[in-house]
């Protein structure tokens, strides 16, 4: 499968606060690829260095199988961005912002510009300056999914939008993976929807990849587990972590790759329950414990 985005020992620093990477990632085309993780993770940082915005520090950067930014025009060309810093403001109308933008890309396709306007509620006669946030969210997503370009860049592409705009969002981002040749790199706090609609994710915590998988193995792959300790001694078990201990029981996220409940009932363990987990419970649970191996400090 050829790839769509690649990230080769990304590096990036903001001062003496925050560092992002060394950052490794492999999109692969056709996929819907979430980028998930906390407020000041690294998520919009990433998405940024894949615009142009920032320089890395260190590391190599190929989208659609064409360096960046060696190749910076070309592969803008082919590329859709969405972001809540995209201003429009500039050309006063919605009608004027589209106009203008259409006429960088031989890939718009005006019907479908129409459509959105339709389904989103926005007009050409309405002033850049007197949309709310969520309508200017609204703006760009429309500038983005008229084009037939080859990767949609996403960051927060749902924030501020009610919600039945957020599921037409959705409907329409499905309709634009119907060609398998495209990819949508997203961004977004909003796990219940990353779920529904992504296919791989990848989890930032302090500018560090804690995993990246394909949404279905990600969530095979662990168990929370709830054990037996009678005698109130902690358990050491390889490929697990202990979130919770209370009264004689553990409860504890294993790694099915390392240790199985069967495995924990054939040490001699009483396995009181083996829950299988959703994407939202397992990004706050490897958070919380990645967050637990680091020290605080302040900033």
């Amino acid at each position: 499968m050829s790839t769509a985005v690649a990230l080769t020992h990304l590096c990036t620093r903001f001062g003496q606060d925050f560092s992002l990477g060394p950052l490794d990632l492999s999109v692969p085309r056709g996929a819907i690829y979430a980028l998930i993780g906390p407020n000041g993770a690294g998520k919009s940082t990433t998405l940024n260095l894949l615009m142009g915005a920032k320089r890395p520090e260190e590391g190599t950067i190929e989208l659609l199988g064409l360096p960046f930014p060696a190749q910076d025009a070309l592969i803008k060309r082919r590329i859709g961005f969405v972001s809540p810093e995209l201003d429009y403001s500039a050309w006063r109308t919605v009608g004027k912002a589209l106009d203008f933008v259409r006429g960088f890309y031989p890939d718009w396709v005006q019907s479908r510009t129409e459509r959105l306007q339709m389904l989103l509620d926005i007009h050409r006669s309405q002033r850049i300056a007197q949309l709310s946030f969520g309508q200017r969210t609204k703006l760009a997503l429309i500038m983005a999914l008229s084009r037939d370009c080859e990767l949609l860049i996403l960051d927060e592409p749902t924030i501020g939008l009610d919600p039945v705009s957020k599921r037409a969002i959705f409907v329409e981002l499905l309709r634009f993976m119907e060609d398998d040749s495209r990819t949508i790199l997203i961004s977004s706090h909003q796990l219940s929807d990353i779920e529904r609609i992504a296919d791989h994710v990848a989890l930032l915590n302090h500018g560090t990849l804690l995993t990246a998988s394909p949404i279905d193995q990600l969530l095979e792959r662990y168990r929370l587990v709830e054990l037996a300790t009678p005698d109130s001694q902690p358990l050491t078990v390889q490929g697990s972590t202990v979130l919770e201990r209370h009264q004689g029981r553990e409860r504890m996220l294993i790694d099915l790759r390392v240790t199985t409940p069967q495995m924990l009932h054939e040490q001699g363990l009483e396995v009181i329950s083996s829950t299988a987990m959703t994407l939202e419970e397992l990004f706050l649970t490897l958070i919380r414990t990645d967050d637990a191996r680091r020290p605080w400090r302040p900033q």
